[in-house]
């Protein structure tokens, strides 16, 4: 029997291009335009402040299960807000591609 190396559990996946920035603008955006506060959306959507902020900066990709209360607490759905993140990706890597 073949042993597995403990390191195999630690790759990490390669991030879909420009996709945290994409996620981080739209959440921003649609925040902003809902007039909440990041305290106020998280609680809305019941997930940690702290967490939210964290999406926000860019520096956690949310859970799928996040996404869904967050579109709900945003008013909108699920595929409405994947919708726009993936329109916003995609204007992200064309821009990146142009420098």
């Amino acid at each position: 029997m073949q042993s597995v190396k403990p390191s195999c559990y630690y790759l990490r996946m390669e991030d879909y291009p420009c996709l945290s920035q994409a996620i981080s603008s739209v959440l921003a955006q649609l925040r902003e335009d809902a007039g909440l506060s990041k305290r106020k959306l998280a609680g809305l959507a019941s997930i940690d402040r702290v967490y939210l902020l964290q999406i926000e900066q860019g520096k956690y990709r949310p859970t799928l299960n996040s996404l869904f209360f967050l579109a709900e607490a945003l008013g909108i759905s699920a595929s409405e807000l994947v919708g726009r993140i993936e329109q916003e990706q995609r204007k992200l890597c064309n821009l990146a591609q142009m420098r």
